[in-house]
């Protein structure tokens, strides 16, 4: 019965996500007369090129965590969790950890913290993009020093006890408040000074592909954008769409990331047009392969079905 359940939920998300993306190719459809079809290629290479990135950061975890399985095995698990890319907060990555679970019997809890620590390195990593990005601008400075700020709050060790001792008290986790300590400690394990900027570093070279992809789509539309410029812009709105807890950022990250681009001087309709190629060519792109994966390799969803 739960077997069937989790296949269910997460088939339902791929289904959903899936609809979410057609929407946003039908939508760029029309207006793609003119532009320069020979780039689709690159800009496909570059918009996955985040994600296939952030994979050399999520094996340098599980290293760090002592969790010892083969290379494939390691990229299988994490290209199937693209497939919950539009979860809000992303969260339905967690799938990862219930497929860890499958291969090495280890609690969903204890390997949770690799999750929670990509997700931190990327707000971390999207505030300091969207730090430039406004000073690029010239305007609202501090609600930048701001965005670089939240995020890091958490990781002050004795914010985060605090947040143990609250959730400690809800009834999901009573009597667990020893599992959560662990897996706090386990997450601060992953921030020592040499991952910390191992991973920052491929986090920003994963984060700056996607900027490419941008500056691409708007050469092709036959315009121009400089690399720092369509990085910040791409890093601020999808920052914007992950504090909106909404799917994929939908709605919240499409509208800020085409007034951007107008901001930045590109024409109202290629700005349109080039936001939901970016979209299409990014997030859809990294679904589109990450679902193509979970299908073939459900069966880790619920090799091991017990407590986490």
């Amino acid at each position: 019965m739960k077997k069937g359940i989790i296949l269910t939920l997460a088939l339902a998300m791929v289904a959903f996500t899936s609809v979410g993306m057609w929407g946003d190719i039908i939508e760029a459809g029309p207006a793609l007369k003119g532009f320069s079809w020979y780039l689709i290629p690159v800009i496909a290479m570059f918009g996955f090129g985040n994600d296939f990135i952030k994979f050399l950061r999520w094996h340098i975890y599980l290293a760090k965590m002592g969790i010892d399985i083969t290379l494939g095995k390691s990229l299988m698990i994490f290209l199937s969790g693209l497939s919950m890319s539009a979860t809000p907060g992303k969260m339905g990555f967690l799938i990862k950890s219930q497929m860890l679970k499958s291969i090495t019997n280890r609690k969903i809890i204890t390997t949770s913290p690799v999750i929670i620590a990509e997700l931190y390195m990327d707000l971390i990593c999207l505030a300091m993009i969207s730090l430039l990005g406004i000073g690029l601008f010239s305007k609202g400075i501090w609600v930048a020093l701001i965005l670089c700020v939240l995020p890091a709050i958490c990781l002050i060790p004795q914010v985060a006890d605090t947040l143990i001792k609250i959730l400690s008290k809800l009834p999901v986790f009573s009597g667990r408040t020893h599992d959560l300590k662990d897996a706090l400690d386990n997450m601060f394990r992953l921030f020592g000074p040499k991952v910390v900027i191992m991973s920052f570093i491929i986090t920003l070279i994963a984060w700056t592909s996607e900027g490419v992809a941008l500056m691409l789509i708007i050469k092709g539309l036959g315009l121009e954008m400089g690399i720092i410029k369509a990085t910040s812009i791409f890093g601020f709105s999808t920052l914007i769409g992950v504090l909106s807890m909404l799917p994929g950022g939908l709605i919240v990250t499409d509208a800020s990331l085409m007034g951007l681009i107008v901001h930045a001087g590109i024409p109202a309709t290629p700005a349109a047009l080039a936001a939901i190629m970016a979209r299409v060519f990014t997030l859809w792109l990294a679904v589109l392969i990450g679902s193509i994966c979970l299908i073939k390799n459900r069966n880790y969803i619920y090799g091991y079905i017990e407590e986490v």
